[in-house]
């Protein structure tokens, strides 16, 4: 008998609905400890949920998984029925039913499902569990196969912080006390780039704690990562950030997939939104591509698209179309395994500090592997959605390393890509943002400096040059978001010949001080085009208050005709200087690429002074 996964209890009543659908008169305690529903007659548990579905169809495509059953731990007298949904059925089909009763908590129930269904046929299954006696209890569910695994795992999980001790010391205090993990092998490595944690705060044998520089999250993940290979004994490893709120079945099911999996491949742990836990943000991403509103994917530059963005876990529905599996080019390093074939395969992540990292390591993986990253659906994590963060400081990494990844997975044309900078350079310039502008172009200049550029550089000290020059200029002030999220906001847009007039005058920072109005421009920057307000309006104004949607802050930046006068010639100078040198930087770093990836190139970049 081998346990491939958990009926997973919630820890609060808020994400109550990823785990149970109940009747009113149904009682869940919410202690850890202690899971327990208590059940009146007639009442129905359902399992028709994220997190407790079994999604059939990754199983049999990925693993050589083809026969399951429950094992309950229930009280009582019950009738429990067993359903199956496809991704195109609007209906559910009745795959199981049977009366049990006089349960004791003292035995398992046993539920036998049917044989899993391959290729199309396979779908989702799920339980419903009605009480027939006056009371009822449920207190543990396991998903049990009697199949030999064909390997055994050994996990090493590597988490890398920087000044989140809080954050860090509660997910790994999560994997510790999950007491299934305990006949699991596997050793968390705790890098530590802001060396602002103790060996006392780690005293299990089970942790490692690793003083790093601050060489980024792509810094930390990699000295894990090769403390990890030296050891040798680890089959996989798994990048997990350190501030997610994370439920340990993830990796208990990470185990299930890998000792169980039919072929190699990468599994991206999707991302639930922190603040809307009941959202799915994001399982697995596509690059240098985006979905325009009608669903369809279109070839978009320098862009990383969530897949299955937003969608509403609650919904049956939409639980349905996570059996529509997309092609992934990469997941996110908040929770992404992978095996030691792939490490050796593909070699380490690229030390690009952070931002796309992860999607460079991804596009590496599909580029050796057939489908080699999946976006196994209830694997998952909360973490802090992309909307409600803004450092300014990001763009350049953001700028600088998309280069970097296009120059060696793609094609980078100079004059489309000049095209894309100077429309990005200029809407920031139109709404006063000189320090984002100024990160675009300082990110530019330094890829053209070549591979050359991240040798000669020490990663501490260059950012903590670009987070000073993120602030170079003094005219934001940050606010608290009021009108972001009202209904009753109306969004303005913008005529042919107001746009061209903003265009001509760089919405204001050529025309004369006496025509500047001593006001404030409310401009609204929606998710969807509809929502989004024009640029011109700050035309003639002092001041403009930058909403984003979702974004608890917004922004005020003020008019300085000189400061966006400078950053507009700066860019021009360098593009222009670009040009001739355009096609060897680019084959520069296709041709660094291999030796950025080595184990020697890391030994020596994490520890210069050796």
């Amino acid at each position: 008998m081998n346990i491939v996964s958990r009926v997973q209890f919630p820890k609060t009543a808020e994400i109550s609905d990823l785990y149970f659908k109940v009747s009113n008169d149904i009682s869940i305690n919410f202690d850890g400890d202690k899971n327990q529903i208590i059940l009146n007659e007639d009442s129905t548990i359902s399992l028709n949920t994220y997190f407790n579905s079994i999604y059939e169809k990754y199983y049999t495509k990925y693993t050589s998984i083809n026969s399951l059953y429950y094992l309950l731990k229930i009280e009582g007298d019950f009738k429990v029925f067993a359903y199956r949904e496809t991704s195109e059925a609007s209906s559910r089909e009745l795959i199981f039913s049977q009366t049990i009763k006089g349960c004791q908590l003292s035995e398992y129930v046993k539920i036998i499902l049917p044989e899993l269904k391959q290729n199309q046929a396979a779908s989702r299954i799920y339980l419903e569990i009605t009480c027939l006696s006056e009371q009822g209890l449920f207190t543990e569910g396991l998903v049990v196969t009697e199949q030999a695994k064909h390997r055994d795992v050994s996990l090493a999980i590597i988490t890398c912080t920087f000044k989140k001790e809080v954050y860090v010391k509660k997910t790994v205090d999560t994997i510790l006390q999950d007491s299934f993990l305990q006949d699991k092998k596997f050793k968390v490595f705790v890098v530590d780039n802001g060396k602002t944690l103790n060996t006392s705060d780690f005293k299990d044998y089970r942790v490692e704690l690793i003083s790093n520089r601050n060489v980024g999250g792509s810094g930390g993940f990699t000295k894990g990562l090769i403390e990890a290979l030296q050891e040798g004994v680890y089959t996989h490893f798994l990048f997990m950030d350190d501030d997610i709120e994370l439920d340990s079945e993830a990796i208990y099911r990470l185990f299930s997939l890998y000792e169980y999996a039919k072929q190699d491949f990468a599994v991206a742990g999707s991302m639930l939104d922190l603040y809307k836990k009941h959202i799915l943000y994001e399982a697995g991403a596509i690059y240098n591509k985006s979905i325009d509103e009608e669903g369809n994917i279109k070839q978009d530059k320098f862009t990383g698209y969530p897949l299955k963005h937003k969608l509403d876990l609650r919904n049956t529905t939409t639980l349905n179309s996570l059996l529509l599996e997309d092609n992934i080019d990469y997941g996110g390093f908040w929770f992404f395994a992978f095996s030691k074939e792939i490490v050796e395969r593909i070699g380490l992540p690229l030390p690009l500090f952070i931002k796309i990292d992860d999607m460079e390591f991804g596009l590496r993986i599909n580029e050796h592997f057939n489908r080699g990253i999946v976006a196994f659906p209830s694997i998952a994590v909360w973490h802090e959605p992309f909307y409600a963060k803004r450092p300014i400081w990001d763009f350049y990494y953001y700028i600088r390393n998309h280069l970097i990844t296009n120059s060696i997975h793609s094609s980078l044309e100079y004059v489309k890509t000049v095209k894309i900078f100077t429309h990005c350079i200029l809407y920031y310039l139109f709404i006063f943002d000189y320090n984002s502008a100024q990160m675009v172009v300082k990110g530019f200049e330094d890829y053209m400096q070549g591979p050359n550029f991240i040798t000669s550089n020490d990663p501490e000290i260059l950012h903590a040059k670009i987070f000073e020059s993120s602030r170079n200029y003094k005219n934001q002030l940050i606010l608290a978001n009021s009108i972001g999220n009202s209904e009753s906001y109306q969004i303005t847009t913008a005529g042919k010949f107001q746009k061209l007039v903003s265009l001509l005058m760089l919405n204001g920072h050529f025309l004369p001080q006496f025509l500047i109005a001593d006001e404030s421009a409310v401009i609204r920057f929606g998710v969807k085009e509809k929502d989004r307000d024009s640029i011109c309006k700050g035309l003639a104004k002092k001041r403009i208050l930058y909403v984003i949607e979702e974004n608890p802050n917004s922004y005020q930046y003020e008019l300085e005709q000189k400061a966006g006068l400078n950053i507009l010639f700066t860019w021009f100078n360098s593009a222009i200087r670009s040009y001739l040198r355009w096609s060897s930087v680019s084959a520069e770093w296709k041709k660094a690429f291999k030796d950025l990836t080595s184990m020697q190139f890391w030994q020596e970049y994490l520890e210069p002074q050796k």
